[in-house]
C-alpha cells in the first residue's frame, strides 16, 4: 500500500504530465491512504477539478464498483 501512495503522490506532484484519468485514480488513492489531512484536502481538490461530479456522486460510484483505485 505504501508503494501505491508514493506513486500516486508522484503523479499528483505534476498532474499536467499525466492524463486526467490517471490523475483521478491517483487522487483517489491519496484520499484513501494518506493520514495527512492537508494532503487529503489537496487530493480532494484535484479530484474535484478533474471530475466535476459532486463528491458524494464520486464516492457512490467508487463504492458501487468495489472501492477505491
Amino acid at each position: 500500500m505504501h508503494d501505491r501512495l508514493i506513486e500516486a503522490r508522484g503523479i499528483l506532484a505534476d498532474p499536467t504530465r499525466h492524463p486526467s484519468s490517471l490523475v483521478i485514480i491517483a487522487a483517489r488513492v491519496v484520499v484513501g491512504l494518506t493520514d495527512d489531512s492537508a494532503e487529503c484536502a489537496e487530493a480532494v481538490d484535484m479530484l474535484h477539478a478533474r471530475d466535476p461530479r459532486p463528491l458524494h456522486a464520486i464516492a457512490a460510484s467508487m463504492l458501487q464498483h468495489g472501492g477505491a483505485a
